[in-house]
């Protein structure tokens, strides 16, 4: 969507994320838990639409718990593009396979359409079906 676009009468400050883990790395396995590598691609709607792609690198504990960082590109279906990290913590899966996590991190982008977004903080939830190998993001803009 254009900025400014609206959603059910309202202005959007954020994104959308559906992705799908298209690769994944066990990188140590020792008495603390796992630490995972995982690459994604999905689609993103909101205040803008596009295509994203990220690297997840993960710890998960023994108690099912996990932090993890984020790196991401995405680009928009007008042609901008955008970069960004981040990280947050994990929940332990419920018995379906979903985690929920949440973070934290910047975006950055030369686009002059979406300017405002340059050097701003977002926060996202996720809802992370481990079981799928599939995750959706909801992320606003502070």
């Amino acid at each position: 969507m254009a900025r400014g676009s609206t959603t059910g009468g309202r202005k959007t400050n954020g994104i959308v994320i559906k992705a799908k883990v298209t690769s994944s790395r066990i990188l140590e396995i020792g008495q603390n838990g796992v630490k995972t590598e995982f690459s994604d691609k999905g689609t993103m709607s909101g205040k803008y639409r596009g295509v994203h792609w990220d690297t997840v690198e993960t710890q998960m504990n023994i108690d099912g718990t996990s932090s993890w960082r984020v790196k991401f590109i995405q680009m928009t279906n007008k042609g901008d593009m955008l970069v960004g990290e981040g990280e947050g913590t994990g929940e332990a899966p419920n018995s379906k396979g979903v985690a929920k996590l949440k973070g934290e991190g910047t975006i950055m982008t030369a686009s002059e359409k979406l300017a405002e977004l340059n050097g701003k903080k977002w926060v996202c939830e996720v809802d992370n079906n481990i079981a799928a190998g599939s995750a959706t993001v909801r992320v606003t803009f502070q």
